[in-house]
């Protein structure tokens, strides 16, 4: 018998609280035993949906950290209740685009306590329709796709399920989930704009893909604006790149052969801009004194690269965290007439144009 010195209750109650197999994790029911509350106020404290008193809060928060306990958000999924994870997928994570869009959506869903799973389907694993089928699965609360070529049909399953869906993309596509971008059109039209301001009258383009988003509407601002300021579109003066370095020097390569060279280029994003660049160089013309270089979106490379690129902003922060925002108000509320988000852009002038 005990006579004297602390008595050992918490060792004891511990013990007997926990699991037979005491290397078994600690479960919510531990927690609450241990804490001498019901479960369901542990899950009011873990949710933070529901009041619960200071000093209650402050002993099961003492007991988690004693146990070590850790919410099992799948379980939590399988009741009915969020999960507190997002999806994102994105295109390319070797472009530097999506890498900030991703850091501007994952801002905006820390605030709101969600965590985000990526997928790069660019990288051809896991496949578009295998991944949503794993959201679903999983029982994410959202999910953002800023991906081509994925159709209303591939995102239906997760609208079924209560999941809710934003897209990053072409506002001009007929599709009834939310969209959000940036204006692609006129995007192209300010940078001819500038190229015409500056004295160019024979103007080249290196697209992007010209059937999918953002290349079509950017290639398409690109020649409305030629028409709207007396410039005839030529065919030959079109080249298309796949949104890299290495694409955009072999675009710039072709265009710089013609008899009739164009005497500024419009890129449709920055890295084949930077490999424009390359391809100048390479072919000894002079940037912008040959030939003047415009890129799209001002990734960071995009202010390091001689001759600094002149490109038009597309704040994919921002995009990210637009995406964020609208996400949360589809939570829960996954159908309602589709909403169209467009974030603007700006000129950044630097040395090639």
């Amino acid at each position: 018998m005990v006579t004297s010195g602390t008595p050992e209750k918490d060792t004891r109650t511990q013990t007997v609280l926990r699991a037979e197999d005491p290397r078994s994790p600690a479960t919510i029911s531990d927690v609450a035993r241990l804490a001498g509350v019901s479960k369901t106020t542990v899950s009011h404290v873990l949710s933070g949906r529901r009041p619960v008193s200071d000093a209650t809060r402050a002993k099961v928060n003492r007991v988690i950290e004693e146990l070590g306990f850790q919410q099992n958000f799948f379980a939590t999924g399988l009741t009915g209740r969020r999960t507190q994870t997002i999806a994102l997928v994105v295109q390319d994570l070797t472009n530097p685009f999506y890498p900030a869009l991703a850091r501007g959506l994952q801002q905006t869903m820390a605030e709101h306590g969600h965590v985000v799973l990526l997928a790069d389907v660019g990288a051809g694993v896991p496949p578009v329709g295998a991944f949503l089928s794993e959201a679903v699965q999983r029982r994410v609360d959202g999910v953002v796709v800023a991906a081509i070529d994925i159709s209303d049909e591939q995102i239906e399953p997760l609208r079924a399920a209560g999941i809710g869906v934003v897209t990053v993309g072409d506002p001009r596509r007929r599709t009834t989930t939310d969209v959000i971008s940036s204006d692609d059109e006129r995007i192209a039209a300010d940078a001819v704009a500038y190229l015409h301001d500056q004295g160019h009258r024979r103007l080249g383009i290196v697209s992007g893909p010209p059937h999918t988003a953002p290349g079509a509407p950017r290639l398409a601002g690109y020649r409305n604006a030629l028409r709207a300021h007396g410039l005839r579109p030529l065919k030959a003066a079109e080249t298309t790149g796949d949104w890299t370095r290495e694409s955009g020097a072999k675009a710039m390569t072709a265009l710089m052969d013609l008899e009739r060279r164009p005497t500024a280029v419009f890129c449709a994003n920055d890295l084949m801009a930077i490999g424009a660049l390359d391809a100048a160089r390479v072919l000894g013309l002079a940037v912008p004194g040959d030939v003047a270089v415009v890129g799209v979106d001002d990734i960071d490379a995009a202010s390091l690269v001689s001759p600094a690129l002149t490109t038009i902003r597309v704040p994919a922060q921002d995009i990210g965290r637009v995406a964020g925002e609208q996400l949360m108000t589809r939570i829960g509320t996954p159908t309602g007439p589709a909403r169209r988000v467009l974030v603007q852009h700006s000129l950044v002038v630097r040395e090639s144009a």
